[in-house]
Parts: structure tokens; C-alpha cells; sequence
């Protein structure tokens, strides 16, 4: 009897300090360096967001956040890597479109973005624009509707790689606009880019930053805006929502999640250390200048954008035939 009082005395002990070390743990969060893996490449936009929150959320904790880039398999080797990563909050994900898009690209996918991970919060939605090149005789999106028309498969778009927004908010406005236009993929905007300024490819969506670039040179016009509303990178330029395209107007987003396991006090803190951030006049002027509208959605807000575009990609990639494996 003394031997099994003794038993159970150790286990409620040990199950006491568990739980202290527990809380300590979630009280003193974060203790030591965290890591944001970015699923791009070092000096995309999404390493570029990724550093500007990141630099502010340290200061606020008076540690260190580092970028760690995981590029390739359009964003599945960082997922995968994040999902299988301790859920103890040292460990980010900085998630766009091919989160919410890859559950219905690959089949053998091996990560859930529902069931894997806990949304933190969105960071910021950044503004498309459908440009076409300066020597395509169109000057509005009704225009490009009707000449794709009139020369059904002639046409092209490019994107740059399968699952982007680039590629399935393209995808998305041919069903609506009920055109034939050939998709070409790119390894990225860097490849893609010069054949939208010298014609070779007839259409695309670009960034603000991107599109800046070439309407500066006048290689490209600008035919429509990817937006809730207008900006005023292009203010002049109007939406596809007042083009008749209201159900493209996709706008492309990006945020922070972490494992699902990790413990919810912990989740909240980043939560709550992100929003301060996007609250900082500094923060918001240089997501800004980077081309990034900052916009707040935390905790389950975020995850109803996620699983909203869960449903949305996989209703396109059903109705286009899209497959990446």
C-alpha cells in the first residue's frame, strides 16, 4: 500500500511540474531566437513582408526573429518542414496563395492547411494588376474579352508557376469571361516579365512594384486593377469589379501560421504581437513602399480567409483541369 501511495504521489507531482513548466514556458514566450520559413525565394516580396513585420514583433520582445528560406515544390517543402516542427511557437510559416491552393493541386500532398497548422494572422494584401503589352490594340479588360473572342486559342497569359495567384486567379477570370487563352508557365516573375514588355505573351498579373517598373518604360499598359477598390499606385485604373469581373477580383494575401498543436496562449501573443506591428506607422509605410496594403485579420479571422480560398482554389482547379503532380 505504501509503495503504490508512493506511486501515485510521484505521478501527481510529476504531473504538477509538467504543467508549471508548461506555463512557464507560455509565460516567458519567446526565450529564445524564432525562425519565419519563407516558402520563396531570399528577396521575394514574401521574404521582403516577412522581414518588415519581423524586425518590429523583435523589437517588441526584445529578441531575434530570422528568416529562413525553404524555397521549392511551390511552397510544400516549407509547409511540410512548419507541420512537422515542435508546437512551441519558435517556428513560423509565412503563407500566400499556394497554402490555400495545394490541397487540390497534389494529391500526395503530405500537409493540410486546415488540419496542420493554426492561422496567427494575416500581414497584408497586395494589389495585382492585369496588364497587357503597350502593342496588344486593347485598352480596357472588355476590350481583351472581345479580341480573345474573336481569335479563340490565338492568345496567351503568363504566370509564374502552377498555383500561384498569378496562375489561378487567371484561371479563375477565363471561366467567368468564357475565353480560350493559353496559360504559359514561368520559373518566376524575373523570367516572366520581359515577355510581357516584348509581346511574346499577351497578358498577365503583375504586383504594384512590378507593374511600376515596366508602365514607367511604357512596354506595358495597365488594364485593370486587382483590388477591393482602386489604388494610388494607379488611380486611374479601375477595378475588374467595375469591369463586370466582380467575382475575379481576387486579391493575393499574406500572413503567419504555426503548427496546430502549438498552444493557444502562445498562438495569441504572436497574434497580438503581429497586430501592434501592422499598427506601427513605420511598419505600415514600408509594407506600403514594398507594395503590400497592411491588413489586419487575426486569430479566426485569418483562418476564414484560408479556408474561404480553400474553396474557392479548389472549385478553379476542378473546373480548369489544373494539376501539378
Amino acid at each position: 500500500m505504501k509503495r503504490r501511495h508512493f506511486c501515485a504521489t510521484l505521478v501527481a507531482l510529476l504531473t504538477i511540474l509538467a504543467a508549471s513548466s508548461a506555463l512557464y514556458a507560455q509565460d516567458s514566450f519567446p526565450s529564445h531566437p524564432i525562425r519565419i520559413v519563407i516558402p520563396y525565394s531570399a528577396g521575394s516580396v514574401a521574404d521582403v513582408f516577412a522581414r518588415i513585420v519581423a524586425q518590429n514583433m523583435a523589437a517588441q520582445w526584445n529578441g531575434a526573429i530570422v528568416n529562413e528560406i525553404k524555397s521549392g515544390a511551390n511552397g510544400s517543402i516549407a509547409a511540410e518542414e512548419v507541420a512537422r516542427s515542435a508546437p512551441d511557437g519558435y517556428t513560423w510559416l509565412l503563407v500566400t496563395a499556394f497554402f490555400a491552393a495545394s490541397p487540390s493541386l497534389y494529391s500526395n500532398l503530405r500537409w493540410d492547411p486546415l488540419r496542420d497548422f493554426a492561422a496567427v494572422g494575416q500581414i497584408c494584401r497586395a494589389p495585382n494588376f492585369f496588364v497587357v503589352p503597350s502593342s496588344l490594340p486593347v485598352k480596357n479588360v472588355a476590350e481583351f474579352v472581345a479580341l480573345a473572342k474573336a481569335r479563340p486559342g490565338a492568345l496567351n497569359y503568363g504566370h509564374p508557376g502552377k498555383g500561384t495567384t498569378g496562375h489561378l486567379g487567371f484561371e479563375l477570370f477565363k471561366r467567368l469571361a468564357g475565353i480560350d487563352v493559353t496559360g504559359v508557365g514561368y520559373r518566376g516573375y524575373p523570367q516572366m516579365v520581359p515577355d510581357i514588355a516584348s509581346g511574346l505573351i499577351a497578358a498577365t498579373f503583375l504586383s504594384a512594384n512590378q507593374a511600376l517598373a515596366q508602365a514607367q518604360t511604357g512596354t506595358i499598359r495597365i488594364i485593370g486593377t486587382i483590388n477591393d477598390g482602386r489604388t494610388k499606385y494607379f488611380p486611374d485604373v479601375p477595378t475588374l469589379a467595375e469591369q463586370g469581373y466582380a467575382e475575379a477580383q481576387v486579391t493575393p494575401w499574406f500572413g503567419v501560421v504555426v503548427p496546430a498543436a502549438t498552444p493557444r496562449p502562445i498562438v495569441e501573443r504572436i497574434s497580438k504581437a503581429l497586430d501592434a506591428a501592422l499598427a506601427a506607422a513605420d511598419v505600415r509605410e514600408k509594407l506600403d513602399l514594398a507594395g503590400c496594403d497592411p491588413k489586419t485579420a487575426p486569430l479566426s479571422q485569418f483562418a476564414d480567409v484560408i479556408r474561404a480560398d480553400v474553396a474557392l482554389w479548389a472549385k478553379v482547379v476542378k473546373e480548369a483541369g489544373i494539376t501539378a503532380d
